[in-house]
């Protein structure tokens, strides 16, 4: 357990709009692939997703119970969570206490700056190394000095690395012809209308298959995919500074409060907040 006390001489709390659920984004700054996410959660729990790249939480307060891959883990402040790339995983608050904690989201372009290669893969789902963690949490103070903060930054992901597995990772999700043609069809069409049905005629087979085939290629059955998949483009269309109304719009959600509804599931925060955060 680290003492409260030496948190605080590293960092100063990021500033939340609400004492219960509240998450700010931002990005790196000297590295605009990176993204940030100061967190402070009490009720909130994020829905099943992936991440293209690899996340990171920076324990701050409190305790965080997730599940990533079917396995369950906790961690306390001074730990630091490891979402591979593809990992399906959830997670939130657990116990008494509020959790805060700093999320790093880095792209495998961005990795390879700290050497951390394609064949990096964290087998356990809580780093425990006390000066990796202080590096991580230097480096993404509020505040911060930007060339500081890029040192800190790629020398506690490079510390990271050494807790990291070479070789192969997390078997490979088989992809069945059936789930390619279901998910070319989603990928093409994201913003439509579609049943299950729809995709079970595109992908050649019967409903139940295409679902469990889906599944086994993804980690997550179709609905759940595409929701997040909407998420992804309603994110970047959101950063270039347009209205949380049209964003639902172009990502094919019924209404903006089912939007926004899904966007706070995903990402912890809303989608107009979201918007004000990281517009250029």
């Amino acid at each position: 357990m680290v003492l409260e006390t030496d948190m605080q001489a590293l960092s100063t709390e990021p500033v939340f709009e609400s004492p219960r659920d509240r998450a700010r984004f931002r990005r790196m700054p000297g590295f605009s692939a990176v993204d940030l996410m100061d967190a402070s959660f009490h009720d909130h729990h994020f829905a099943p997703h992936t991440h293209d790249g690899l996340m990171l939480g920076i324990m701050r307060y409190g305790v965080m119970r997730f599940m990533r891959e079917g396995r369950t883990h906790t961690v306390e402040p001074g730990g630091i969570t490891v979402i591979n790339p593809g990992d399906v995983h959830t997670g939130g608050r657990f116990g008494e206490d509020r959790l805060v904690y700093t999320g790093i989201y880095a792209p495998q372009s961005f990795l390879e700056k700290a050497g951390l290669g394609n064949d990096a893969w964290f087998v356990s789902g809580v780093v425990t190394d006390p000066e990796c963690w202080q590096l991580l949490l230097r480096a993404t103070a509020p505040g911060v000095d930007p060339l500081a903060g890029q040192e800190d930054l790629l020398e506690g992901l490079f510390r990271l690395g050494r807790h990291a597995s070479r070789g192969p990772g997390r078997e490979e999700r088989a992809c069945s012809a059936a789930a390619a043609r279901a998910l070319g069809h989603l990928e093409a069409h994201y913003g439509e209308r579609v049943t299950i049905d729809d995709l079970a005629r595109i992908a050649g087979v019967t409903p139940r298959h295409m679902i469990r085939s889906f599944r086994k290629a993804t980690g997550l059955p179709p609905h759940a995919w595409l929701r997040q998949f909407r998420i992804r483009k309603a994110r970047h269309l959101l950063e270039t500074g347009l209205a949380p109304a049209e964003a639902a719009f172009a990502t094919g959600f019924a209404d903006q409060p089912h939007f926004s509804k899904a966007f706070k599931q995903l990402t912890g925060t809303t989608p107009a907040r979201y918007r004000l955060d990281m517009a250029a």
